[in-house]
């Protein structure tokens, strides 16, 4: 008999979706083929991009159909906030926490905008999975190493579980966000809507968050439209403004605005559907991410950079963490540390068309390593086998069971 197990999505699975949302769905997907797998979202099932195999049922935490599908389930897939009521609701169910995005450290940009509430409460979920969970998953080496040393201070890796598995294997596992070409979509109306002709350079940004800095690409713009007068980027407005604070998005909408440059060489566009990001990526030259050096720079997984990989889209990176590292180690992309190199490795592959078509041809082979039903394997193990593990008590106080934690949006 087919194991059932539930996949609990944090945030809405729409066509217009966040990276959370996204990797629910994916891996949903590609879990299907070996399990029963229920799809748990927050809002209407039918507005989740389909399927096959996959189940997807309305159920918001604490709703009576979410309690009755996990209690249903022989095992489940949990992340974020949502999480928590997971451990509570179904305290003897084998559940594996998505680590994915280390959003307590995160959510350190958000303390100035929504205040102390905020990470009190991270800490608080933070905890709880920690001492319930049974597997963990994460997206890198690095994050492995940070995860590694809370459940090692948590009292979950002692000197008794490291004899019998040194590596931690059965408790905490690299799942990175996998990587699938997009739908071959029509690049023309991307064009057609930032007035640009065929030839005209454009560069992809994606989402502003307030991990973000514009502040190198403002500096360099400038002598980058000497050099090339029809360059152009594009901007996504986020789709949940109302719950994202916006404090770097208003600040390159207002640079912009002050140089002249808003709707002639910077282009704020709406959110793009999940399946048609494919025009995007192929109206554009390059992938641009640049961010602010921290922990959270060090932890992070840029999923755009992948994600653009995959349609064959080399990247430019300012503090792109291990992702952008590898990139650039792959010939996939280039690294800047300032303006001033920011504007050469932009500069570099519009120059050289060949140059950047080699760059395409390896950011597509590195995305290749990154396939869905690759990156799965070992949470597939955990579900092929679903046990409690070495549990700690339930911590006090716990996470308030509603509460609606900011969400990193897909690029």
């Amino acid at each position: 008999m087919t194991r059932r197990i539930a996949i609990l999505a944090p945030e809405p699975i729409r066509l217009q979706m966040a990276g959370m949302g996204i990797r629910a769905l994916e891996i949903a997907a590609a879990l299907a083929p070996r399990f029963d797998v229920r799809l748990l979202v927050p809002n209407a099932a039918g507005e989740a991009p389909a399927r096959p195999g996959v189940t997807v049922v309305e159920a918001p935490p604490g709703s009576p159909a979410f309690h009755r599908e996990v209690r249903a389930c022989e095992a489940a897939l949990v992340s974020g906030h949502a999480a928590s009521e997971v451990f509570v609701a179904a305290p003897h169910l084998p559940v594996a926490v998505d680590w994915y995005d280390p959003f307590l450290v995160e959510n350190f940009h958000y303390r100035e905008s929504l205040g102390e509430d905020v990470e009190a409460n991270d800490r608080r979920a933070w905890n709880l999975a920690l001492a319930r969970a049974d597997f963990f998953l994460c997206a890198s080496e690095e994050q492995r190493l940070f995860y590694a040393g809370m459940l090692v201070l948590s009292g979950r890796i002692d000197a008794d579980f490291a004899r019998i598995d040194p590596g931690a294997g059965s408790l905490l596992a690299v799942v990175p966000f996998g990587a699938s070409p997009p739908p071959p979509a029509d690049a023309s109306r991307i064009r057609a809507a930032v007035g640009a002709e065929q030839d005209d350079p454009i560069l992809f940004f994606g989402g502003l968050y307030d991990w973000h800095d514009v502040d190198p690409l403002v500096e360099a713009w400038p002598d980058l439209l000497a050099e090339f007068p029809r360059l152009r980027i594009l901007f996504s407005e986020n789709p949940n403004r109302g719950t994202t604070p916006q404090k770097v998005y208003e600040q390159a909408v207002a640079a912009s605005e002050s140089r002249g440059w808003k709707d002639r060489s910077f282009f704020f566009l709406p959110w793009s559907p999940y399946p048609a990001r494919g025009a995007l990526y192929g109206a554009s030259r390059l992938s641009v991410c640049l961010c602010r050096p921290g922990l959270e720079t060090e932890l992070s997984f840029r999923t755009r950079l992948l994600d653009a990989a995959s349609a064959g889209l080399p990247s430019v990176s300012v503090n792109g963490g291990a992702l952008g590292a590898g990139l650039a180690a792959a010939g996939a992309g280039w690294t800047a540390t300032n303006a001033a190199s920011l504007r050469e490795a932009i500069a570099r592959p519009l120059r050289d068309e060949t140059l950047r078509q080699s760059a395409a041809k390896n950011a597509s082979a590195f995305a290749r390593r990154f396939s869905w039903p690759e990156v799965v394997a070992p949470l597939s193990r955990f579900f092929e086998n679903p046990r409690v593990s070495n549990r700690l008590p339930f911590p006090e106080p716990r996470p308030r069971p509603a509460f609606r934690l900011l969400r990193r949006g897909r690029p």
